[in-house]
């Protein structure tokens, strides 16, 4: 009988979840151990000829006689994570455990360090920042929703943004954000920085990027104005998304306007480019790459644009 094969599991749980008569375990033993009892009741469940979770192998013919088209057998996957899921909530193990405290502790790192971190202080930013982007449950950031509203940058190793090399007066400043706006559906976006002159803004258009436009939108603009004066930077195309990534996470950015102090409206040429992945994405919180190899960090302040 089918609850039979469910005994020794069953039996198996009871015990993991009585903590009278063993020591304690830390919590991550504890979720470790949890997920295995859980995957075999899961895989009992699945494989057993008495299972309700398996989905016919063959779809059903439609009205007259023809066929559905082809159909990829993943009812009992699908069903499987569900059981799963449930599983693992009933036995109070989070799911989501380990991403949660990977985004907290780079996010401590940061505050710790400040957005202008570099050298040996943004070594564990950076351990951090690839270890949440592996936690990246968002397969499509470029069409998700969460992906518009005004970002304000926590920490980037990119000297221009920071503009690290600039004389004084013409610096973001550090009391004052630098934000990013993106609307994927308007194809729009906006960077904004405060410096004690005025407030310096760029506009410039967005688009899902395709394998075959990429070359195009390498950064070539080197020089131009005063953002990128003394920036110590790689050049355009050092770093490039994989191709069967680049629709769904990654935008090619073409400047249009970049306004100085606040009024002063200059048109960008034809070589202001740019390539921006996003490879994590959630409710509040960005990580993206550029195509000169840099990384940023970003928190959304308002889905909306911010003035």
């Amino acid at each position: 009988p089918f609850w039979l094969e469910l005994a020794p599991a069953a039996l198996y749980l009871t015990g993991l979840m009585s903590t009278r008569c063993r020591p304690p375990q830390p919590r991550a033993a504890r979720a470790t151990l949890a997920s295995a009892a859980a995957l075999a009741v899961l895989l009992m469940c699945v494989l057993s000829p008495c299972s309700t979770f398996s989905l016919p192998s063959r779809p059903a013919p439609l009205a007259g006689g023809s066929q559905r088209r082809p159909w990829r057998q993943r009812g009992p996957q699908i069903a499987g994570r569900r059981v799963a899921n449930v599983l693992l909530e009933l036995l109070g193990v989070d799911l989501d455990a380990d991403r949660k405290a990977l985004k907290a502790e780079l996010l401590d790192l940061i505050a710790a360090a400040g957005r202008s971190a570099t050298g040996d202080d943004a070594i564990p930013i950076v351990a951090a920042f690839e270890a949440l982007e592996q936690k990246n449950s968002c397969e499509a950031p470029v069409q998700s929703p969460m992906l518009k509203g005004d970002w304000e940058l926590l920490w980037t190793s990119s000297d221009s943004i920071l503009g690290l090399g600039r004389p004084w007066l013409f610096r973001p400043k550090d009391d004052k954000p630098i934000m990013q706006f993106l609307d994927p559906e308007n194809t729009f976006a906006r960077n904004l920085e405060y410096t004690p002159l005025g407030n310096n803004k760029v506009e410039a258009t967005i688009a899902p990027l395709s394998s075959e436009r990429r070359s195009e939108f390498v950064s070539r603009l080197d020089d131009f104005l005063m953002f990128k004066y003394g920036a110590n930077e790689q050049s355009g195309g050092t770093y490039l998304p994989q191709e069967s990534e680049l629709e769904r996470s990654t935008v090619g950015v073409r400047f249009n306007f970049f306004t100085l102090f606040g009024w002063l409206r200059i048109a960008a040429p034809e070589s202001a480019t740019g390539i921006l992945q996003v490879t994590y994405l959630d409710e509040d919180l960005r990580l993206s790459r550029g195509d000169r190899g840099n990384l940023f960090v970003l928190r959304k302040m308002s889905r909306e644009m911010i003035e």
